[in-house]
This record gives C-alpha cells, structure tokens and sequence, in this order.
C-alpha cells in the first residue's frame, strides 16, 4: 500500500512539473521574461506559487530548464538517418530539409529571439542553448561526416567546419529576414532551391576521388564532381 502510494505521489509530482513547463514556456515566449510573472505561470499551471519553487528555486532556474529543454527538443528531428542505407546526397538533403523547416517555426524564431534577448542578463545561457541545440547540431553532423570519409563516400579533412559551413548555406540571411520579420516565409520552391544548390555546392566540395571502375563496382554511389 505504501509502494502504490510513493508512486502515484510521484506520477503527480511528474504532472505537475510537466505542467509547470509547459505553462511556463507559453507564458515566457509570449510575454518575454521580464513580464512574465511566476503569479501567472502559477495560474495557468493550475498549482501555486509555492509547487513552483518546490520544483524550481527561482524565475531564472525555471526559464534556463525550459529553454534548455525546448532547444533540446526541437533539435531531436534532425537526427542523421541511416547512413549506411543511404547515399551522402540523400542523408544531406534530409537533414536540410529537415532544418530549414524547423529554422523558420514559428516557435524556433520566438525562442531565438527570446534567448537573444536574455543571453546578456543570463550569461551561462547561451552556452547551455547552444550545446544543447546548435552544438549538438554540429557534433553529430561532424561525426557523420567523418563517417562518411572513412568509409570513402566524401573527403572531409575537417568535418565540424565543414558541418558548420553546410548549416551556414543553408541559413545564409533567410534567418535573419525571418527573425526581423522583413520578408515573407519562403516558398516550398524557394527552399527546395535552396537545399539543392546547397547539398550539389557541398557534395561538389568533397567528392572523393574515384578510380574509373569505382561505380561500376559500387552501384549506389552517387558521383556529384564535375
């Protein structure tokens, strides 16, 4: 009886935290961190104050948790696939897809900026954003690509550079119009070019050298060099 009891104390622990998060998020990317208030993130969690620095210590351990996490979050799709059942064009053009699409949500833009905004008042926020996002980004398309080079499909002397120079084509100013709402979302079209001229540029870059049999012996070896 007492087991059953500690677990069901648990599970709405675990609600109520859960909740907490997400009335905290809707409330901070609505009205930025120094409107919201803790009265109102209590209010529409539906617990009080006091069950807020029960699971939290303060505003700013709260707003570093949820930002930590939705960052983390929004990063988790863009997993690389499968490499070894794919080719290098298909897996790049994958994931840009994948990322350009996530880069121009509307809650990826509000969290950007609400970070931007925040960043100088909190300083070990940034680092903790970008390790969780961006950085995590970059680590596992760095390892990708080092994959990739071993395995002689591509030829990257340096992989988290050129993962950084990759995710750099792709973002170009389409980012920063977007944040600064000077222009309308780009169109399907507009993107898939985007992705194309992207991967095509990259794949171009590091294409391994090949000897003239290499295709007729490895059929699913796409060649990009020209």
């Amino acid at each position: 009886m007492a087991r059953n009891t500690k677990v069901a104390t648990s599970g709405l622990s675990e609600r109520k935290h859960r909740a907490i998060q997400e009335a905290g998020t809707s409330v901070f990317l609505r009205l930025g961190y120094g409107s919201a208030s803790m009265d109102l993130i209590a209010a529409e969690a539906r617990v009080s104050k006091q069950t807020i620095y029960n699971h939290f210590h303060s505003k700013d351990e709260l707003f570093k948790a949820i930002i930590t996490d939705m960052t983390a979050a929004l990063i988790t799709p863009l997993s690389m696939r499968d490499a070894a059942k794919s080719s290098p064009e298909r897996q790049l053009r994958a994931l840009a897809r994948d990322f350009l699409t996530l880069m121009l949500k509307p809650s990826s833009l509000s969290l950007y900026r609400l970070i931007v905004a925040e960043s100088g008042r909190i300083p070990e926020l940034g680092g903790e954003v970008y390790a969780a996002g961006a950085g995590r980004l970059i680590a596992q398309m760095a390892d990708y690509l080092a994959w990739e080079t071993k395995n002689r499909r591509l030829a990257v002397a340096e992989p988290e550079r050129a993962a950084e120079q990759f995710v750099g084509m792709l973002t170009g100013r389409v980012q920063l119009r977007a944040l600064l709402g000077v222009c309308e979302n780009p169109s399907k079209e507009e993107l898939d070019g985007r992705v194309e001229e992207a991967v095509s540029s990259f794949l171009r870059l590091h294409a391994p050298v090949r000897s003239p049999d290499y295709a007729a012996l490895h059929p699913g070896y796409e060649t990009h060099s020209r």
